[in-house]
């Protein structure tokens, strides 16, 4: 929860003393940096009534219950491991089934839907990072630099430049167009070791990544598209109810005027086609295209955002247009949901042991 979004009041006078709670006391790192003094942080909760304070304790108490750490460690799920460093998952043998059924699904899913595997390297030089524009945008996020012989890598924290690689290796008429490829790759970001978060923020995950290049005229049918295979995905998996928000263009953004409103024109086009309700969340967009992101809602009423599909645009002959897409995000966050909207009680399709015979 976002406590922090308010309301606020005036002065610790309005708050109702019959509603607040002190929940915890933890350590933490001025500035969340870890290089300097480790201060103590109290937790607490205020709210309007009493009852409202109740209820609250009692959503926390049941999602405490479905915490994935504690039941992927009772149901042998998952590790994390100190001996290989913070946010680097271990799939232990029933986390690796239900896994197989997840991936398996959605790779029939899109092998229906006409998008083609691809796979890509771990690792590539700084260089494609500086082209891509990720290591001026995305920097602070990567891991560091590598020397190998007399250049330098760095481990790859998307996999969209690989894929735009794999496209312009090939010879595409407008006739081909639109071309979707699609993979589950892993990628690799810096993150604090004060941030990360069981599953749910980790250093190493499986994005579950496609693009779709096409022609400006297809655009909007292709997010279409995305938007019904979306649907199907999350309505398989239980998640019926989610918001759909529009970010557009942000203050700092690269491509021209008319790039811009179309891909955002395109978007809302989809969205309407769908009859979906959305918001539209100002300069909320990526650096290179708008985007559609939805916020689930799990079994207790918790709101989970994914980060749909961005609009971007290739330059080469043709300059068609790319949508990024991704539905998990990060299949090792998704997995994480799940386990909590389940309880840890996965449907018999996902359910690592499908039966069980009893001694007579």
């Amino acid at each position: 929860w976002d406590l922090c979004a308010g309301p606020h009041v005036a002065n610790t006078g309005d708050i109702n003393m019959d509603a607040v709670a002190l929940e915890s006391v933890a350590g933490a790192y001025w500035r969340g940096d870890e290089s300097k003094a480790k201060l103590q942080r109290v937790y607490g909760t205020a709210w309007e009534t009493p009852a409202q304070l109740k209820a609250y304790t009692a959503l926390k108490e049941e999602a405490a219950r479905r915490d994935h750490r504690k039941l992927g460690q009772e149901l042998d799920l998952f590790s994390i491991q100190e001996s290989a460093g913070g946010g680097l998952v271990f799939w232990h043998p029933a986390g690796g089934q239900v896994r197989h059924q997840i991936e398996s699904f959605w790779k029939e899913l899109h092998l229906q839907r006409g998008y083609q595997m691809v796979f890509s390297p771990h690792v590539a030089r700084v260089g494609l990072w500086k082209t891509s524009g990720h290591f001026d945008f995305y920097k602070e996020s990567m891991f560091d630099q590598m020397q190998v012989e007399n250049d330098e890598y760095q481990l790859k924290p998307m996999n969209c430049p690989f894929h735009v690689g794999i496209f312009k290796q090939g010879y595409y008429s407008y006739k081909d167009l639109p071309v979707r490829m699609a993979e589950l790759g892993t990628v690799y970001r810096y993150e604090r070791s004060g941030t990360m978060h069981g599953l749910f923020r980790v250093r190493g995950f499986t994005q579950d990544d496609a693009h779709i290049f096409c022609l400006p005229s297809q655009v909007a049918e292709e997010i279409r598209g995305v938007l019904d295979l979306v649907e199907e995905v999350l309505s398989t998996f239980g998640f019926t109810k989610y918001e759909v928000n529009l970010s557009t263009r942000p203050e700092k953004s690269v491509g021209d005027d008319k790039f811009w409103q179309l891909s955002e024109d395109s978007l809302k086009e989809a969205l309407q086609s769908k009859g979906w309700d959305y918001k539209v969340d100002a300069g909320g967009g990526a650096f290179y295209g708008p985007k559609i992101d939805i916020k689930i809602q799990d079994a207790i009423g918790r709101k989970w955002q994914f980060d749909i599909a961005y609009v971007d645009e290739h330059n080469n002959k043709l300059r068609p247009i790319m949508i990024h897409r991704a539905i998990f995000g990060s299949v090792e966050r998704f997995f994480g949901i799940l386990i909590e909207n389940y309880a840890g009680a996965f449907p018999l399709w996902l359910a690592p042991m499908q039966a069980s015979r009893l001694a007579t």
